[in-house]
């Protein structure tokens, strides 16, 4: 078990607190005491608040900061923008840049994130060896940031209100919410600081028709979408 000594600590609404030992085991805070000793404890100066929760990181458009606020544009130029950074990315460069994006979160005082992830497949649209590889580097990237991870798994099938995938459309896209399962199904998350959860891109991307799939593939898992893009 670990120790912590905070000089002050927020511990609710209105409540500044001195002289907080906050005791750790493994990932969970197990016991939060005012007026503790600083005996055998580390010694955190300054206010101590709660890890923050990013819950809707895109990481790896990271890589668009400083290319898109200086000229006029609109939600389709700067998606094609975004768009070729996804074409050139595979796992090793998705690791990469995850885990940059990651590390400056946890600078940030990010403890735990979110990650809304659809580029699934390689450059031609073809599954991986590993049909989760791309999800496994940004996993890798997370915990390897001190991050505690929820890799939220998108469904994407159609690019548009019956529109096929297309160009980089295609490493986004299962098919269908079946093929979708198949693949997620077989993540395991080995990690006590991972969680594997389900995501439906959009109500554009996945037909009305396979919502009900996606929901139901993994009852247990968390489930999040882009309600209104």
């Amino acid at each position: 078990m670990t120790r912590y000594w905070c000089e002050r600590a927020w511990l609710g609404p209105g409540q500044i607190t001195e002289d907080v030992v906050v005791s750790v085991e493994g990932t969970h805070i197990v016991d939060v005491v005012s007026g503790g000793s600083l005996e055998g404890a580390i010694r955190l100066a300054g206010l101590t608040i709660p890890g923050l929760a990013n819950c809707h990181s895109h990481s790896f458009q990271r890589a668009l900061r400083g290319r898109t606020q200086r000229e006029r544009g609109t939600f389709w130029t700067w998606r094609e923008t975004m768009y070729g950074v996804a074409e050139r990315l595979d796992p090793d460069s998705y690791y990469a840049l995850a885990k940059a994006t990651y590390q400056e979160m946890a600078l940030a005082g990010i403890t735990a994130v979110g990650e809304f992830h659809y580029l699934h497949h390689d450059r031609k649209g073809v599954a991986y060896d590993d049909p989760n590889a791309m999800g496994a580097a940004v996993i890798a990237a997370g915990v390897d940031a001190g991050l505690r991870v929820c890799l939220l798994d998108a469904c994407y099938v159609s690019a548009g209100f019956g529109a096929e995938p297309a160009g980089v459309q295609r490493r986004f896209s299962d098919a269908d919410a079946d093929g979708w399962a198949a693949r997620v199904g077989q993540l395991r998350a080995a990690d006590a600081r991972v969680v594997s959860g389900s995501a439906i891109h959009s109500v554009r991307a996945v037909p009305r028709a396979q919502l009900a799939a996606v929901a139901a593939a993994r009852p247990e898992a968390p489930l999040h979408t882009h309600l209104s893009e």
